[in-house]
């Protein structure tokens, strides 16, 4: 099926963000050593437990005294049944963060379905003379690229297009704001929350790359696609000696368009790669279009900019697809990728019957389309509140309870097994390529991961070895510890569910 959409986990932060009267700080900075909280190590030899010892043995981890201050919220229950085999505070709602990407691919699955393909068109327009005049219609794909652009520009010119007038770009595919303005201002300097558009290039994203020189001399950097910044950098950074710590400062003024690099970086340092997102992504693409017909020898005239241009009857001459929706989601849920769930929660707003008879925006219309879908799988909409597609939104309240309803829900579905096997395998791939390596879970849990500093989830599917599969979410809530002690409490849970037995 296509429709006339034709269409990283994140990496871990090495960013951190501040916020100072409209500035954003960008550090780049070594984490202080925080004190352990106590983690029993599984053991591959670790006796099996029996269903009913499964709740003192969680209780006991989780109880810990340095751990009791936090909530936490768990539900375990057999796939394919009601009966839980755990519970605490699983009806309560908990900041899910990243586990909100198993609702919206859920639902995007069910909504635009795992063939259907986002599609960049080039469409012919009246011409002014002997010259062609082009429309250029993004519709939010995710994954293209500079190259796919190049393409395009390849195909025009196999037909023959040598010269081209007036070329427009539109941009209204999506409705509303680009931004979510739920979003916090320290994550909107970062690639992992850009703006959200219909003209998508390089997931609106374009990394800075610094590197020291001589000692003395201010810090070397590159865009990794030149044609794609439209940053001003102001730089007061320094290279120093090979002894001395390094300490990049990046600070951007919004509005302004401006980076001031300041800091040093010590000389034979790594290049130290800082993920920005594109100032005005439109622009960009524009940009980038223009260097693609160049490099094909077509010339052109004026460019502009336009919303919602009408393509009924005029011929695509030119196009390229996405990956398949299925692919999409594998890449949303493989990698915690928030820019192609967010393209995902706005296309299912785009199936809404009152996009075309509304002003309503994408975002809305999105969630209005998850909470009708999540109602038809048996999902009571006073269990979660919705924000974005992603989970980068504090607002986002999900319990336990739903995302396993969700969960065993989708193994029902046609896409179940799409579904599924989008989920990182623990010690194997994805976000959960490095959790439970030697371990008992290692090869049979399928989850998918979630944080943000106070917040650590995860939500999924798991076969022990000598029990019949469950499936499961977990949500802490109100830490104050980092990311990384944390996951190995939630990774000692999941070792407990694997040494469980038929007894």
């Amino acid at each position: 099926m296509q429709l006339p959409f034709s269409q990283q986990t994140l990496a871990p932060r090495r960013w951190s963000i501040a916020t100072t009267c409209g500035w954003l700080l960008v550090l780049f900075a070594i984490p202080a050593r925080a004190q352990q909280p106590k983690v029993i190590a599984p053991s591959q030899v670790s006796p099996a437990i029996c269903s009913s010892q499964l709740p003192t043995a969680i209780d006991r981890i989780i109880d810990r005294p340095e751990l009791r201050r936090y909530r936490w919220g768990i539900v375990i229950q057999a796939l394919g049944g009601t009966s839980q085999l755990y519970n605490r505070d699983g009806d309560r709602l908990f900041i899910p963060a990243s586990n909100v990407k198993l609702i919206t691919t859920a639902v995007a699955l069910r909504q635009l379905g795992a063939s259907t393909r986002l599609r960049t068109s080039v469409y012919q327009l009246p011409n002014t003379g002997n010259t062609s005049n082009l429309l250029v219609v993004g519709r939010g794909d995710p994954s293209l690229t500079v190259t796919g652009l190049q393409s395009i520009a390849q195909q025009l010119k196999q037909r023959g297009i040598k010269q081209v007038g007036q070329i427009s770009f539109d941009d209204g595919y999506f409705r509303g704001e680009q931004i979510n303005g739920d979003w916090e201002w320290g994550d909107l300097a970062t690639d992992y929350a850009p703006a959200i558009n219909g003209l998508m290039l390089n997931q609106n994203s374009n990394p800075l790359i610094v590197s020291s020189q001589q000692i003395g001399m201010p810090l070397k950097y590159t865009w990794k696609d030149p044609s794609l910044n439209s940053w001003q950098i102001d730089n007061q950074s320094l290279t120093v000696a090979a002894s001395q710590d390094s300490n990049v400062d990046a600070v951007a003024v919004f509005g302004r368009s401006t980076l001031r690099l300041t800091g040093k970086l010590a000389l034979n340092t790594a290049p130290t790669k800082i993920d920005l997102p594109l100032v005005n992504p439109a622009e960009s693409f524009i940009s980038a279009f223009r260097q693609s017909l160049n490099r094909s020898e077509i010339t052109f005239g004026s460019t502009r900019l336009v919303l919602g241009q009408n393509t009924t009857n005029l011929p695509e001459i030119a196009a390229i697809n996405s990956p398949t929706i299925g692919e999409l989601i594998n890449e949303t849920n493989q990698y915690s990728n928030n820019v192609y769930a967010e393209v995902l929660l706005r296309s299912i707003g785009r199936t809404h019957p009152e996009h075309y008879t509304s002003s309503e925006d994408s975002i809305s219309l999105g969630i209005t389309s998850v909470k009708k879908s999540l109602t038809e799988m048996g999902i009571d909409p006073q269990t979660y509140s919705l924000h974005d597609g992603s989970g980068l939104s504090r607002h986002n309240l999900v319990t336990p309870t739903t995302f396993v309803r969700v969960l065993s829900a989708m193994m029902l579905t046609p896409s179940g097994q799409i579904y599924r096997d989008s989920l990182p395998i623990a010690g194997v791939s994805g976000s959960l390529r490095n959790r439970m390596k030697g371990t008992l879970a290692q090869g049979i849990v399928r989850a998918k991961t979630g944080s943000m500093s106070g917040v650590v989830s995860l939500a999924g599917y798991i076969n022990p070895p000598q029990y019949s599969p469950l499936v499961f979410s977990i949500i802490l809530n109100q830490h104050d510890r980092p990311t990384s002690q944390m996951v190995k409490v939630i990774d000692e849970i999941m070792v407990l569910l694997a040494r469980l037995q038929q007894c």
